[in-house]
C-alpha cells in the first residue's frame, strides 16, 4: 500500500481540494492517506469499496453515508482512514474511513473531435510533477503545477488529449513502444499571479486496445520554465 507522509500531504489536500464529505474530528497519528479509486458494487447501490493503485482493495467498515447519489464508479479520491486488525473476507484491508476528497477524473479527449478545439483545449504552461499509472494500467495520475488566482471564479482547464496531427516522436528509437499523449492546461486568461498545485486522473480506456505491446505512455508537456518536453511513464509490470 503506497502511503503518503501525512502531515505534511494532508494540509496540502484540505487547503486545494474540495471536500466530497468530512468527518475528521480528531486527527490521529494512526491514519493513513492514499489515492484510491472508488468502486460502487451495482448502479443503483450506496455500497462501495476502495481499490488501491496497486490492485489491492480496501473495505470501509462505515461506508454508510459517505457516497451521495452522484457518486460515480471509478471516481478517483484521496481517501484518510484507519486500518483496523479484523480482515473481511474478500478485501486485503478493513478500514475506518476518516475523509474522502474526491480527484477531478476525466476521459480523454481527442483533438479536432467534435466541440475539442485547438482553441479550448489550449497549450498553457504547467509543470508536471509526477505521473504514474494504476496497476491495471486504467488511471493515469498528474501531480501538476500550475500559475494562477486561484480564486473560485478563475477556472483552469486540465485535459489529456490525443492529438493526431503531431506526428514527431520525442525518441525515434522509441517510437513504437510508447502511446504518444498531450498533457494540455487551458488557464481562461486568468492572471500568473502564484504557483499552485493539484492532482488529476485521467481514465485510460479509450487507448486500452493500443496498449499491447507497448511499454507506456510518452506525455507531450508545454513546462512552465523548461519549454516542451516529453515524458516517459511506463506501465506497471505485471504481478
Amino acid at each position: 500500500m503506497k502511503k503518503f507522509k501525512f502531515i505534511a500531504f494532508i494540509i496540502a489536500v484540505m487547503t486545494t481540494m474540495p471536500i466530497f464529505q468530512s468527518c475528521l474530528d480528531d486527527d490521529s497519528p494512526s491514519d493513513s492517506l492514499v489515492i484510491s479509486t472508488i468502486n460502487l458494487i451495482s448502479p443503483d447501490s450506496k455500497d462501495f469499496y476502495f481499490t488501491l493503485d496497486d490492485g489491492k482493495t480496501m473495505f470501509p467498515s462505515n461506508g454508510n453515508g459517505w457516497i451521495s447519489d452522484k457518486s460515480k464508479d471509478g471516481q478517483r479520491a484521496f481517501v484518510i482512514f484507519k486500518e483496523l486488525e479484523e480482515p473481511v473476507k474478500g478485501y486485503d484491508y478493513n478500514i475506518q474511513v476518516r475523509e474522502i476528497k474526491e480527484i477531478l477524473t476525466k476521459e480523454i479527449v481527442t483533438m479536432g473531435e467534435g466541440e475539442n478545439t485547438e482553441e479550448k483545449i489550449g497549450d498553457d504552461k504547467i509543470n508536471s510533477t509526477y505521473m504514474w499509472i494504476t496497476q491495471d494500467k486504467k488511471y493515469l495520475t498528474i501531480e501538476f503545477q500550475y500559475y494562477g488566482t486561484h480564486s473560485e471564479d478563475k477556472k483552469h482547464f486540465l485535459n489529456l488529449v490525443i492529438n493526431n496531427k503531431e506526428a514527431e516522436p520525442a525518441a525515434d528509437d522509441a517510437n513504437d513502444e510508447y502511446i504518444n499523449l498531450e498533457f494540455r492546461h487551458n488557464d481562461e486568461g486568468d492572471t500568473a499571479d502564484r504557483l499552485g498545485e493539484g492532482y488529476i486522473s485521467f481514465k485510460l480506456d479509450k487507448i486500452q486496445d493500443q496498449m499491447k505491446g507497448k511499454k507506456g505512455l510518452r506525455i507531450r508537456v508545454k513546462t512552465l520554465y523548461n519549454g516542451e518536453k516529453f515524458y516517459e511513464v511506463k506501465f506497471p509490470s505485471s504481478n
